[in-house]
């Protein structure tokens, strides 16, 4: 591992764990300042596949970046279809976390864009292993964005 790719994968779980630490927290009472023993959001793996699959998105579009910066071209699409997956399972967790009326509308749109993200990052899976983390995220965060 280079010391690009150690400083890219702690600053993801740098963010992982501060995605938890909020999560674990969105449930209190303010009132007594206590957790409540009942349940965590209804949307709460799903926002944790779009967390994931955001975070994933991102490194892979560094790694694109960082490649069509030096004249590979072949990753331009993969940089576009990232940058849409950031946005929207951005988007998702905000919505989310809200219990939003129209986190069901987003999560099928974010459907969409996480399988398209999937289908692009599958063509460089092989070369790049950022893009099969990021088509692995993407897979998973449908998968859960579905149960919605």
């Amino acid at each position: 591992m280079n010391r690009k790719e150690l400083l890219q994968k702690a600053g993801m779980a740098v963010a992982v764990s501060g995605i938890l630490s909020t999560l674990s927290a969105e449930d209190h009472d303010h009132s007594t300042m206590t957790m409540p023993t009942t349940g965590k959001s209804k949307y709460s793996k799903a926002m944790m596949a779009a967390m994931h699959c955001q975070l994933s998105a991102e490194v892979c579009l560094s790694h694109c970046l960082t490649e069509l910066g030096k004249g590979d071209k072949s990753l331009a699409a993969c940089a576009t279809s990232t940058r849409e997956v950031i946005s929207l399972c951005e988007s998702f967790v905000k919505l989310a976390s809200q219990s939003s009326a129209y986190t069901k509308k987003l999560a099928n749109l974010c459907i969409e864009v996480c399988e398209a993200c999937a289908k692009e990052c599958e063509k460089h899976a092989a070369h790049h292993t950022v893009c099969k983390e990021c088509r692995d995220s993407c897979l998973a965060c449908v998968k859960e964005l579905k149960k919605i």
